[in-house]
């Protein structure tokens, strides 16, 4: 039996998302804040958004008091490893010694480059002059990273890393290039005619600006709260709303905040000619109570389930039982419940207790269940409705069914999906770059390169064939956008992997590269090709 060091959900075939991000400016002296000041509230933010990222978490804080005016702190591992919260002789002392007033932080999982401690988030750029001193953190992933790398090579840079956050660095630091300090308003709406793609940035400088930017698209998710005491800032609410900040107001695409010495200041850097928000947020992303643009996601994954209801075609029955994959999938399948009158009951229970690294078996069953245990008498001899919130790679959910059909005694094994097909890639923050390790377009009849946003028969049967489920049936286009409500519909939502609306124009070029990486067998993500 062979065994490997891994991390978990890794090589499960889940997406995974790009990272968080926090900011943090406090409006009195650090003696009336627990120790750290800073530190301490981006501490606890990071925790609440560790479902955005496990292998690193970093944060750069800002002290005038301090030689290091801002200094950054990173390490592998998740929030609780890397800020050492399990030894609190170890905490206290680094909560001391990045104590400070104002401050980023992230937490990453890896779309690009390795999982290096030098990857890590936030990245610093060290300057004589303070307001070229900078660090910052960003959520997304820049489409044009291939393009504006090579223009950085062309001009005799030289990259040690293999990731767009080093790429945006060195941006960020042209654009701050001479002896007169710009608008810090102008700088990023020059960035922001650079960098295509997702890119919410936490930006903080040696001079105590910190910056709170959202992308002109609004690709993914940013909130903020402000009180007599203290401003906070995160990629979710849920980060705010742990620290006792109830009203929370959410930046529009293109516009940025800014907390100087003064009050905080809300400005417009770039026009928004288009939303396009992720609707994979809404649906498996982020925490369940967390509320993105004014939209409770639990809400939206219980809308979900009831959409799934009206195009539900098993007849209920004493034998039938309606089983979530843990966890985002449990308020999906609560609602199809609910709905159609079936119990929903915990057929499998996840391991909450497999640290972020474990040795196990390479064999894809016996991953799944060191995730999940099967509960056998929920399932024995019952026609089970396994609800999933995507399925984008698979694999995870193929082991499942034949986990729970072989080692569970189900009956009957039903997968109802809460998203449609996945049938392009992302290039904009999620994990899913190539055409080739998606499912569903092994099972298209048209071309690949053709925006279809239908469920066709052909699809679900061919997948269903293909992980063994007795019946697959995908949410529809129209009823995920009516469960997640926007007046507009999907018009307001980035849907490309689902039909190929890429909202930037470096989306539709990086899908014709990734159709000829399809086509040569080339497994490199298409955006670092």
């Amino acid at each position: 039996m062979q065994f490997s060091l891994i991390i978990p959900g890794v090589g499960l075939g889940e997406a995974k998302e790009e990272c968080g991000i926090a900011a943090v400016h406090l409006r009195r002296e650090l003696k009336h804040y627990p120790s750290g000041g800073a530190a301490y509230y981006l501490c606890k933010m990071l925790l609440q958004q560790q479902n955005r990222g496990q292998l690193s978490a970093g944060i750069t804080t800002y002290n005038a008091q301090r030689q290091q005016i801002i200094d950054t702190y990173a390490d592998l591992g998740t929030v609780y490893e890397a800020f050492r919260i399990s030894h609190p002789a170890k905490h206290k002392s680094i909560m001391e010694r990045y104590s400070g007033t104002k401050g980023i932080g992230h937490v990453r999982y890896a779309t690009s480059g390795c999982n290096d401690r030098s990857y890590a988030q936030p990245f610093e750029r060290h300057h004589g002059r303070k307001w070229k001193w900078f660090a910052f953190a960003f959520n997304g992933n820049l489409a044009n990273y291939s393009e504006l790398k090579q223009k950085l090579i062309a001009d005799d840079y030289h990259l040690v890393r293999d990731t767009d956050t080093e790429v945006m660095m060195h941006f960020m630091s042209k654009a701050l290039v001479g002896d007169k300090r710009p608008d810090i308003a102008n700088v990023f709406s020059s960035l922001s005619g650079q960098f295509d793609g997702a890119y919410n940035v936490a930006f903080i400088d040696a001079e105590g600006n910190l910056i709170i930017a959202r992308d002109p698209i609004g690709f993914k998710p940013l909130c903020y709260g402000n009180d007599e005491n203290v401003m906070l800032a995160a990629s979710e609410s849920a980060a705010l709303t742990n620290l006792d900040v109830n009203k929370i107001e959410f930046p529009e695409p293109g516009e940025m905040l800014i907390a100087g010495n003064g009050d905080i200041e809300k400005k417009r850097f770039a026009q928004c000619k288009r939303k396009a928000h992720c609707m994979f947020e809404w649906v498996y992303f982020a925490n369940v109570s967390s509320i993105i643009d004014s939209r409770s996601v639990y809400e939206v994954r219980w809308n979900l389930g009831k959409e799934l209801a009206k195009i539900e075609t098993e007849k209920p029955g004493a034998e039938h039982v309606i089983v979530p994959v843990p966890d985002t999938s449990k308020p999906v399948a609560d609602a199809l419940s609910y709905e159609l009158g079936i119990p929903a009951k915990e057929g499998l229970i996840r391991n909450r207790y497999v640290g972020r690294t474990f040795i196990e078996s390479s064999d894809r069953l016996e991953k799944v269940k060191d995730k999940f245990t099967l509960n056998r008498p929920v399932i024995s001899g019952k026609k089970v409705i396994l609800v999933e919130d995507s399925i984008v790679r698979g694999t995870t959910i193929k082991t499942l069914v034949q986990y729970i059909k072989k080692s569970g005694n189900a009956k009957e094994v039903h997968v109802r999906v809460a998203c449609p097909p996945i049938k392009y890639p992302c290039f904009y923050g999620i994990d899913m770059s190539t055409l080739s390790e998606l499912i569903a377009p092994r099972h298209m009849k048209a071309s690949i390169t053709e925006q279809y946003s239908g469920v066709s028969e052909k699809i679900s049967e061919g997948i269903a064939k293909e992980i063994g489920a007795d019946s697959l049936i995908y949410q529809t286009y129209g009823g995920l956008a009516r469960a997640i409500g926007f007046e507009n519909g999907a018009k307001s939502l980035c849907t490309a992997c689902l039909n190929a609306d890429y909202p930037t124009e470096w989306g539709h070029k990086l899908l014709e590269k990734a159709q000829q990486n399809f086509e040569k067998r080339k497994e490199k993500r298409t955006y670092e090709c």
